[in-house]
């Protein structure tokens, strides 16, 4: 008999066996429900990955067939271009209109020949015997058109051909009407007569066209281009034509004698050989001997006006460059920079000065503004004593003065040059010598 007896041990070796067996068998579940959720993602990915796919190879059947469609358009466009180029379609429409026309003459013609007799005949029959001349008449036309077509070939004179085309062809439309017209009506004589001549006057047409493109090798945009550079330079040319009209008009006007020169030196020369700027400055040349727009007058006024300026610059002691340095501050800093110049000069001075405090202020501003340093006790330079103003006003100079003064007519003519010239001192002792006069009371009167 066996014992039923399981001990404690026994017991927990058992337990923890089945706790590990549990475990084991949860971890195997997760296990296969990850690799389970795997396997769907990867299955889901592969049919998104073959749906990419097969979109690609959509969008590139689409872009085939796109391709196949536009080059299928494309050589369409360029057969249709093509046939536009050679008047392909023209020429068969040609054709069929001509066929159509002989078609529509030639009944009308055997019939009206076949039924011409004798007026003295009985019983008159069919006149078998002018049975050709329809075809005589309608091939006659065709020869005039064959005819010039060998001409263009050759190179030869082509209106000898035209001439016997419209004559034969008119022949044969004036039996058209008149049988026409006699037996069904005015419209169908007219109709019948159409169709006699304008079928060799669309082949002439025809003809001359495909002569005229024989001649011309240039297609349709090569064509567009030439003619709109043409339209352009025309445009160009008849502005230019207009400017020059206006130009000389002018010079006409305002330079007679010059514009004389320049008729006489354009006519000289042939036809572009001498531009008409050179031919006017030659002219301008001629007539003043100096360089263009400059005449003996106005070189004249400038040299006045330069010796007028040199006078005012002599008169207050100054020089063109240092106006010039003047005038650039001015534009530089301004001329209401505070109670002095823009350079630190005072405003105040005569009206007349070219910087606003002439000679005379000048020296008094050199006096009064302190030297650089010199020496190690740093004192002024000293300047020496300028003895033309320091000089007393001699009073024979100062008459001198009054009688120049009344000479000219006034004390506000005097200037520095003629003080000086009068009484033949330096310039500043004649700019006192003129301040001294001015200031004092007029009692001329």
């Amino acid at each position: 008999m066996s014992s039923g007896y399981v001990s404690w041990e026994e017991r927990d070796a058992g337990v923890a066996k089945t706790k590990a067996e549990t475990a084991r068998i949860k971890a195997e579940a997760a296990a296969a429900a990850k690799a389970a959720e795997s396997a769907a993602a990867k299955t889901e990915t592969d049919k998104l990955a073959e749906q990419v796919r097969q979109a690609k190879l959509r969008k590139q059947l689409a872009d085939v067939k796109d391709t196949a469609k536009d080059d299928l358009a494309d050589r369409k466009a360029k057969r249709r271009e093509k046939r536009d180029e050679e008047g392909a379609t023209f020429k068969i429409l040609v054709n069929v209109v001509m066929t159509l026309g002989l078609l529509a003459a030639l009944p009308a013609q055997i019939s009206y020949f076949l039924g011409l007799h004798r007026k003295d005949a009985e019983n008159p029959g069919l006149a078998w015997t002018l049975a050709p001349v329809p075809f005589f008449l309608e091939l006659l036309a065709w020869v005039g058109v064959m005819g010039t077509r060998w001409a263009h070939r050759k190179g030869l004179p082509r209106w000898p051909f035209w001439l016997m085309t419209a004559a034969l062809a008119s022949i044969a439309g004036y039996i058209n009407l008149a049988h026409g017209r006699t037996e069904y009506g005015a419209v169908a004589g007219i109709a019948l007569a159409a169709t006699s001549v304008i079928g060799p006057l669309l082949a002439e047409v025809r003809q001359f066209l495909e002569s005229k493109a024989a001649e011309d090798g240039r297609n349709l945009a090569q064509r567009a281009r030439d003619r709109r550079t043409a339209r352009e330079t025309a445009k160009a040319d008849r502005e230019r034509e207009g400017v020059e009209r206006a130009e000389d008009q002018r010079r006409k006007k305002l330079f007679p004698d010059e514009f004389a020169e320049f008729e006489r030196i354009m006519a000289a020369h042939a036809t572009g050989g001498i531009s008409r700027q050179d031919a006017w400055v030659q002219a301008w040349d001629t007539v003043h001997a100096l360089p263009l727009s400059i005449t003996a007058e106005s070189l004249a006024s400038k040299e006045a006006a330069r010796e007028a300026v040199g006078s005012v610059l002599e008169d207050y002691d100054t020089s063109p460059e240092s106006v010039a340095v003047g005038l650039l501050l001015a534009d530089l800093l301004g001329s209401g920079g505070g109670d002095e110049g823009p350079a630190g000069a005072p405003a105040e001075g005569p009206p007349s000065s070219p910087t606003g405090g002439g000679s005379r202020a000048r020296s008094e501003r050199r006096r009064e503004r302190p030297g650089g340093l010199g020496g190690k006790g740093k004192r002024p330079v000293r300047r020496a004593v300028d003895p033309d103003t320091e000089r007393p006003l001699q009073e024979a100079d100062l008459e001198t003065v009054r009688k120049l003064a009344e000479a000219l007519g006034g004390v506000g003519r005097l200037s520095a040059r003629n003080v000086r010239e009068a009484v033949g001192c330096r310039t500043k002792y004649a700019i006192r010598l003129r301040d001294a006069v001015k200031a004092q009371p007029d009692t001329s009167n």
